[in-house]
């Protein structure tokens, strides 16, 4: 009887698992989306703001985008890339967008 109990709490848990939401267990964005994501991101950057320098603030979007977490980090990129072809007025909004996409998920 308890063997029957047990065979069921591990189907439960089996069918549980595979019918979870995939997007949970997205993977996180490769280096070269990271790197690319990052860099017409700051290339848009240094356009609207002649202060911003690309390279570090390639740097700086890099190593923010890897703390992102892992099923994060593709819709994050993906925004960064929005991001670069708005007009420099809408892009300070845009770039707040994928800064709460990274952190928050929003």
């Amino acid at each position: 009887m308890m063997r029957d109990y047990l065979r069921f709490v591990v189907l439960g848990v089996f069918l549980a698992g595979a019918c979870s939401d995939k997007d949970e267990y997205k993977p996180g964005a490769t280096v070269t989306e990271i790197n690319a994501g990052c860099k017409s991101y700051c290339a848009k950057a240094s356009e609207c703001n002649k202060a911003i320098r690309p390279q570090s603030c390639e740097q700086r979007c890099q190593n923010r985008i890897n703390r992102c977490r892992a099923d994060e980090q593709s819709d994050t990129v993906n925004d960064l890339h929005a991001c670069a072809d708005d007009s420099c007025g809408d892009f300070a909004v845009c770039a707040i967008g994928a800064g709460l996409q990274c952190t928050f998920g929003l």
